[in-house]
């Protein structure tokens, strides 16, 4: 193919993932508000702290309505009190909550759109690869999109869930939680994304591994130091708790030991395929 022709075919990459991105998009934005309680379901151990309450709790009329006549009754002959069930989001000005429905229907549709960007990438690059290229290529998607999932349901089922509750034993006495609607989705985003970059970390090693710019005894010699940066990277992605730190922490460490692992395999099989291909 010509220079040109090489443009052509790119710009058709690019609008058919433009377009897959923005049918995503529209897709998500329909069922924006199931998108938002997904999102926030890492903040659902918050209500053994009495921050959130369930609806039904919140409002007891639209889960029984006997009960809510009854309380409606118990109200009227009681002095007026302050409602225990009211929502915790706050929204500081009417287009908060638009623009947050916006970027988390963005954000889904880019990741549910990402197999088709990626599948065009692959589609443009992988013609000029060699086949041995193309093996490491799909290695490292494969291997990538697993730690990537790893993290991100490190981070969502365990690390928020555990961590929210600990962070509001620093709240005195007397003061009322919040939760900002964009404030408190930009941190559980950021913290997915932080577990997400972080559990890349065997994937980078092992592409150091095969540059020959790491080798194992390397990595056994300064085991320390790394250990000393992850523990510091781990405090930079995840909120300021030793808790979260930690549970982003274990895991990179073992991840460490079985990049070690993984690179000796590595060494092994390229001196066996090198040893083969001087024989032949």
């Amino acid at each position: 193919m010509t220079f040109t022709e090489h443009l052509s075919e790119l710009r058709m990459r690019l609008i058919r993932s433009c377009a897959a991105v923005l049918i995503a998009f529209i897709l998500c934005y329909i069922v924006h508000e199931q998108i938002f309680l997904i999102v926030a379901y890492p903040l659902s151990s918050l209500k053994n702290q009495g921050i959130i309450v369930d609806d039904a709790a919140a409002n007891p009329a639209a889960a029984d309505p006997q009960a809510g006549q009854d309380q409606t009754k118990t109200a009227q002959q009681q002095p007026a009190k302050e409602n225990p069930g009211k929502s915790p989001w706050l929204a500081l000005n009417p287009m908060e909550p638009f623009l947050v429905q916006l970027r988390l229907s963005l954000y889904a549709g880019i990741i549910l759109a990402l197999p088709i960007v990626i599948y065009q990438l692959c589609a443009f690059v992988f013609p000029g690869l060699t086949p041995s290229e193309r093996k490491i290529v799909r290695f490292l998607l494969i291997g990538s999109t697993v730690f990537v999932i790893f993290g991100v349901a490190v981070a969502y089922f365990a690390v928020f869930p555990m961590v929210m509750p600990y962070l509001t034993t620093f709240v005195p006495p007397g003061v009322e939680v919040q939760l900002r609607m964009s404030e408190t989705v930009s941190l559980i985003l950021k913290g997915m994304l932080g577990f997400a970059i972080a559990f890349q970390f065997p994937m980078a090693v092992m592409v150091l591994v095969y540059l020959d710019l790491l080798s194992p005894a390397t990595l056994r010699k300064y085991r320390r130091t790394a250990i000393v940066l992850l523990a510091i990277g781990s405090a930079v992605f995840t909120p300021p708790d030793p808790f979260s730190m930690m549970a982003m922490l274990l895991p990179l460490v073992f991840m460490y030991e079985l990049s070690i692992w993984a690179s000796v395999i590595i060494l092994r099989k390229r001196r066996q395929a090198e040893t083969a291909a001087g024989v032949s």
